[in-house]
C-alpha cells in the first residue's frame, strides 16, 4: 500500500488541485475474490464461525487501508463530490486461469442478459468482470461450497506474482453557461475555414464566437480539449443582439482543478473573454454549470420563439396597403421546404413554423424595416423571399412584388433567460 500512496502522490503532483481529491480504488484483482471464499470454506472446515454475519471483504478492507494511505501521503482532503480524482487499478496476470474457471462457471448466466452479446472472447469476460467486481463478489458467493470446490482449488495456491497496480489521476468535465451577442456580420459561430488550391486552410471571416470564447478557458484550465455548444444558431452575416443566446462549453481533459472560488475564477475569465472579443463578440451571464443545463438547453430548442429584425427590399416602392398586409399576419402556418442554401448540410423535408406576429415599417425608397416573431428554427431570410417557392406562403408571394433581405438581426430569445436562472438556482 505504501508504494500505491507513493505513486499516487507522484501523479497528483502534475496536477494544480485545492487539496480536495476523490479517491475511486477500484478493488483488488477478482482472483482475490475467488482465494477468499477459497481461504473461508477451508477454515470453516478447522474453526466454526462465532457468527453468522458475512466476513468482511478483501475489497473494503483495501479501500479502507488505501484510501487513508493515499489521503496521508497527498496531504488532501476526501471529497465524493470533488472534481479531481485519483483512480487506482489493479490486475494480477498470473490469476488469469482462475478467472477463466470463474468465467465457464458464469458465462450462462451472463448470456441470459439481454445487455450482454453471446459467443463473447474469454478475454472480452475476463475484462469486464474485472471492472464489475460486485457483480463477481455475489455470483460467487451464491455458489454452495461443495459448487465452489469442484472448480477451484481449495485451499488456494499461492502465488508467485506480485499484484500489479496503475495509478490515473484526471479531472472531470468541466461544464460553463452563459450567453454571447455578436456584433459583427463577418464572425462566425464556428470557426469557418477552407482549403485554397490544396494550401493551407484559410479562415472566410474575421474570427468565430468559438474561437474568441474557448480558448480562453482552455487556458484557464490546462485543458486538452474544448467543445462549443450553441443554443441554436445564426448565419455568419445575422448579428446576434438582445439578451445573446445561450451556450455551453464543455471543458475535458483539464490539468488545472476549479477552486472552490470558482465564481471569482469565472468572473475574471468572462472579462477577459470580451477585452478580446473586442467590438465582435461579447460574453454575459458566464457561470459553472451542470448537464442538467446543456440537457435543458436541448429539450427547449424547438420551443423558444425569436425575434427577428430585418430589412427587406421590395422591386418596387412599398405602399400603406403593403405595411397593412405583413403587419396583419399573426400566428400564420407556413410550409418550408429544406432551403437551397443548406442542402450541403440539411436533409429534404418539409417543416410547418408559426410566424407569430409582424411589425413592418416603411424605411425609405425601395426599403421597409420589419420585426418578426417566429417559432424557432424558422428560416427567415425565405421567409420573405419564398425560395423560389419553397417556403409558401413568403412576404413576397403575400406583397405580389421580389422582395429579398438586406440585413438581418436576432434581437430576442426567449424562454432562456428565466429557464437557464431557475436551474442555476438549485
Amino acid at each position: 500500500m505504501k508504494s500505491v500512496a507513493e505513486t499516487c502522490t507522484e501523479r497528483v503532483k502534475k496536477f494544480e488541485h485545492d487539496g480536495v481529491i476523490r479517491l475511486n480504488l477500484s478493488a483488488p484483482p477478482v482472483c482475490s475474490i475467488i482465494r477468499q471464499r477459497a481461504m473461508e470454506i477451508h477454515v470453516r472446515k478447522m474453526v466454526k464461525p462465532n457468527s453468522d454475519e458475512d466476513p468482511v471483504t478483501l475489497r473494503t478492507g483495501a479501500k479502507y487501508s488505501l484510501g487513508h494511505a493515499i489521503e496521508t501521503a497527498i496531504g488532501a482532503s476526501y471529497d465524493q463530490h470533488s472534481d479531481f480524482f485519483s483512480n487506482v487499478h489493479f490486475c494480477h496476470e498470473e490469476s488469469m486461469p482462475e478467472m477463466e474457471k470463474l468465467v465457464n462457471m458464469q458465462k450462462q448466466d451472463l448470456h441470459r442478459n439481454k445487455r450482454r452479446k453471446t459467443n463473447v472472447p474469454f478475454e472480452t469476460f475476463a475484462s469486464w468482470m474485472d471492472r464489475d467486481v460486485s457483480t463477481v463478489e455475489k455470483a460467487v458467493r451464491a455458489l454452495s461450497d461443495e459448487g465452489f470446490k469442484a472448480q477451484s482449488d481449495v485451499p488456494p495456491k499461492r502465488c508467485k506474482d506480485m499484484v500489479e497496480f496503475d495509478v490515473l489521476c484526471s479531472v472531470s468535465d468541466i461544464l460553463l453557461s452563459g450567453r454571447y451577442l455578436k456584433f459583427s456580420r463577418r464572425v462566425s459561430q464556428s470557426p469557418w475555414k477552407v482549403e485554397d488550391h490544396g494550401e493551407e486552410k484559410t479562415s472566410k471571416v474575421d474570427s468565430s464566437v468559438e474561437d474568441i470564447i474557448v480558448p480562453k478557458l482552455k487556458e484557464q484550465f490546462l485543458a486538452e480539449h474544448a467543445t462549443f455548444i450553441p443554443g441554436g444558431r445564426e448565419d455568419v452575416d445575422v448579428r446576434m443582439l438582445g439578451t445573446g443566446r445561450p451556450f455551453v462549453v464543455r471543458i475535458s481533459g483539464a490539468r488545472k482543478v476549479p477552486s472552490r472560488a470558482t465564481e471569482e475564477v469565472v468572473a475574471k475569465l468572462e472579462v477577459e473573454i470580451n477585452r478580446d472579443g473586442g467590438e465582435l463578440v461579447k460574453v454575459v451571464e458566464l457561470a459553472r454549470t451542470d448537464k442538467r443545463h446543456l440537457e435543458w438547453m436541448r429539450s427547449v430548442e424547438s420551443q423558444k420563439r425569436k425575434t427577428y429584425a430585418c430589412v427587406i427590399r421590395l422591386n418596387r416602392p412599398p405602399s400603406t396597403g403593403d405595411l397593412e398586409k405583413l403587419n396583419a399576419l399573426t400566428e400564420m402556418k407556413i410550409i418550408q421546404k429544406t432551403p437551397v442554401r443548406v442542402f450541403h448540410r440539411r436533409s429534404p423535408g418539409n417543416r410547418e413554423k408559426v410566424v407569430h406576429k409582424v411589425s413592418a415599417k416603411l424605411l425609405k425608397g425601395h426599403y421597409i424595416v420589419a420585426e418578426i416573431e417566429a417559432e424557432a428554427g424558422t428560416y427567415i431570410k425565405e421567409l420573405v423571399h419564398g425560395d423560389f417557392g419553397r417556403t409558401k406562403p413568403s412576404f413576397q408571394s403575400i406583397l405580389e412584388c421580389k422582395a429579398d433581405v438586406t440585413q438581418l438581426d436576432v434581437i430576442s430569445i426567449d424562454v432562456a433567460k428565466e429557464l437557464s436562472e431557475e436551474i442555476r438556482k438549485d
